[in-house]
C-alpha cells in the first residue's frame, strides 16, 4: 500500500474527506494496492484508507454517468471481494445521508472481516463525540460524593441532587451503550 497523490479530488471525495475530518477519523487520499489476486491491473488506487479502522473506501462517483463506469466499479468490487479487503462503498446519491450511510457499512464491514479492535474504537469514539460531557460528569459526582460525604449529613438536599445528576448520567451512559454497542441500527433511536 502506497499513498499516490496523482490525480484531484473529485467534489464528492471532498465531501468524503470534510466528513471525515469533522467525525475526526484520521484517513489517507488515493493509496495504491498493489499485487491483487486476479486482477488485470498491476495496482489499484484506492479512493481513501481509514488506518486507525484498517479499512478502505471507494466513492462510485461516476455510477450513474454510464454502463462502463458501472462495470469499471463492479470489476473493481470483485477484485477487492476476491482479495478480502475491507472496503466501504458510496455512491453519490449517499452523499445526503451520509453519517448514516458511512456508519452502517462501516460497521457492516468492520463485522463481516472480524475487526473487533477497531469496531470497538469506532463505536467508543462515537459515543464519546455524542456523549462526551457524560464522563466528565460521571466522574465529577463520583469524586464529590466519595470525598465531601461529612457535608452531607448536614445538607440533604445536596446529596440528593448529586445523586441524582449520578443516575441521569449512568443512565445516559447506558442508553449510550445501547445505542452504539447494542442496537445494530442505532439511528432508530431518537438523538438527545
Amino acid at each position: 500500500m502506497k499513498k499516490n497523490k496523482i490525480k484531484k479530488l473529485s467534489e464528492g471525495e471532498n465531501f468524503i474527506s470534510d466528513y471525515l475530518r469533522s467525525e475526526k477519523i484520521k484517513f489517507d487520499t488515493q493509496v495504491r494496492i498493489y499485487d491483487l489476486k486476479n486482477d488485470t491491473k498491476k495496482y489499484r488506487d484506492a479512493d481513501f484508507y481509514l488506518p486507525n479502522l484498517k479499512v478502505y473506501i471507494e466513492f462510485n462517483g461516476m455510477w450513474n454517468v454510464s454502463k462502463e463506469d458501472r462495470e469499471r466499479y463492479r470489476l473493481k468490487k470483485k477484485v477487492y471481494f476476491t482479495n478480502n479487503i475491507p472496503c466501504i462503498y458510496l455512491y453519490p446519491e449517499n452523499l445526503g445521508i451520509i453519517d448514516y450511510c458511512f456508519s452502517k457499512r462501516l460497521v457492516d464491514v468492520l463485522k463481516k472481516d472480524n475487526l473487533k479492535k477497531e469496531l470497538f474504537k469506532y463505536r467508543f469514539n462515537r459515543l464519546k463525540e455524542d456523549r462526551g460531557d457524560l464522563f466528565f460528569w460521571v466522574i465529577a459526582t463520583t469524586l464529590i460524593l466519595i470525598f465531601s460525604d461529612y457535608t452531607f449529613s448536614e445538607n440533604k438536599s445536596i446529596f440528593l441532587f448529586f445523586i441524582s445528576v449520578l443516575i441521569y448520567q449512568i443512565s445516559r451512559l447506558y442508553n449510550g451503550y445501547i445505542k452504539f454497542f447494542r442496537n445494530t441500527n442505532y439511528y432508530s433511536f431518537i438523538k438527545e
